[in-house]
C-alpha cells in the first residue's frame, strides 16, 4: 500500500460519505456542507501524511491511529480529538472492506464538558447594530441590511441560515400581529415567528431602503445585496467578525467566541429570565418557546437555556416566594 493509494482511498469514502449525507442537508446549506467536507478532507490527508512518516505500516492499527489522534492536542480545543476520532473511524471502517485486518479503533469518543458560552449584553447588541456606520469600505445600504440582520437575530432568536433564506413573501408586516413565516427548516418544519412592534417599524425602514436600493429589480432573499443576489453566510461571518472589532469586543481566554449564533442563544436565556421575573409557569411556557425557535422537542431548547447571573436570580427569587407561600 502506497500514500497515493491511500489518498485516492480516503477520497473515494469522502466521496460516498457526501453523497449520502446531501440527502439530509437543506439545498441552500451547500456552503456549510462543502466546508464540513473540506475540513474532513484535511483531517484525513493529515493522517495519510502520518502513516506515510511512520513507513507505511500496513494494515493499519489503533495504535497508529491514537497515536495520530493524540498529536498536537490542546486543551483550549476540547472537539479537536473528537473530530479526528470521528473523521479516521468512518474512514477505517470503510477501508477494512479492502483489507480485513484494518483495525478499527474501539476507544470511547466522549464529548468534552460544554464550555460556558458568551452571551451578549444589551449594550454590546447595541454597538453590534451601530458597528455597520464604522465600515468604510461598505456601502449605505449594505449598512443598513447588517444593522437590520442582527436586530432580527436578536429579537427573534431566527438562526442565521433561516434569516439568509428568508424572502419578502415571507415577512408579513401588514399582518396584526405581524410575523415571519420560516419555511423548511432544520428539521425539515416551518413555523411562524411573531415580530415585536419595534421590530416591525424597523423592517418597515428597511423595506423603503430595499426598494430604493434595488430600484424594482427583484431580489432572490429579503436580506439581499444591491444586486439582488442573496447574502452568503460566510461572507456575512466574516463580517460580523470585523463588527465584532468595531463594538470592542473581544474574546475573552476560556470563553466560547460571540458568534452569529450567540443571538439565538441570547434570545432563549433572556425570554426564560423574564418569565422568571414575571412570575410566569415556566414549565409549561418552555414548549411554546422551542415551537419559536423551531425545535422538535423543550428538552433541544435547554440546551441553550444555561445558568446565567441574571436567570439564576430570577430563579433563585422565584423559589423564595414559592417556599414563602408554602409556609404559611
Amino acid at each position: 500500500m502506497t500514500s497515493s493509494i491511500l489518498l485516492k482511498l480516503a477520497q473515494q469514502y469522502l466521496t460516498l460519505a457526501r453523497s449520502a449525507a446531501r440527502r439530509h442537508v437543506h439545498p441552500d446549506d451547500d456552503a456549510r456542507d462543502r466546508a464540513k467536507f473540506g475540513y474532513r478532507t484535511n483531517l484525513l490527508n493529515s493522517f495519510v501524511r502520518f502513516w506515510t512518516a511512520r513507513k507505511c505500516p500496513w494494515p493499519i492499527r489503533s495504535a497508529l491511529v491514537l497515536d495520530w489522534v493524540g498529536e498536537g492536542t490542546r486543551p483550549e480545543r476540547p472537539y479537536r480529538d473528537r473530530h479526528r476520532m470521528l473523521t479516521i473511524r468512518g474512514f477505517l471502517t470503510h477501508l477494512r472492506t479492502i483489507e480485513p485486518g484494518t483495525e478499527v479503533s474501539c476507544h470511547p469518543v466522549r464529548k468534552p464538558p460544554r464550555r460556558t458560552p458568551r452571551l451578549l449584553t444589551d449594550q454590546e447588541v447595541a454597538s453590534l447594530m451601530n458597528a455597520p456606520a464604522h465600515l468604510r469600505t461598505c456601502r449605505t445600504f449594505r449598512r443598513a441590511t447588517l444593522t437590520t440582520l442582527l436586530g432580527i437575530l436578536a429579537s427573534t432568536g431566527m438562526r442565521i441560515g433561516e434569516a439568509l433564506r428568508l424572502r419578502e413573501g415571507e415577512v408579513h408586516l401588514e399582518s396584526d400581529p405581524a410575523y415571519l413565516t420560516i419555511s423548511d427548516t432544520k428539521f425539515g418544519k416551518s413555523r411562524i415567528v411573531v415580530l415585536h412592534p419595534t421590530a416591525v417599524l424597523r423592517l418597515r425602514e428597511f423595506l423603503k431602503q430595499r426598494a430604493t436600493a434595488l430600484r424594482g429589480s427583484s431580489a432572490q432573499t429579503f436580506f439581499a445585496r444591491e444586486s439582488g443576489k442573496a447574502l452568503a453566510y460566510n461572507p456575512t461571518r466574516i463580517t460580523f467578525m470585523r463588527l465584532l472589532r468595531h463594538a470592542g469586543i473581544v474574546r475573552v481566554e476560556g470563553e466560547k467566541p460571540v458568534t452569529l449564533h450567540s443571538f439565538r442563544h441570547g434570545f432563549a436565556v433572556r425570554r426564560l429570565t423574564l418569565w422568571h421575573e414575571a412570575g410566569e409557569n415556566v414549565a409549561e411556557l418552555l414548549p411554546y418557546l422551542s415551537v419559536h425557535m423551531g425545535h422538535l422537542n423543550p428538552k433541544d431548547t435547554y440546551w441553550y437555556l444555561s445558568a446565567t447571573a441574571e436567570l439564576l436570580d430570577a430563579a433563585s427569587s422565584r423559589f423564595e416566594d414559592h417556599y414563602a407561600e408554602a409556609a404559611q
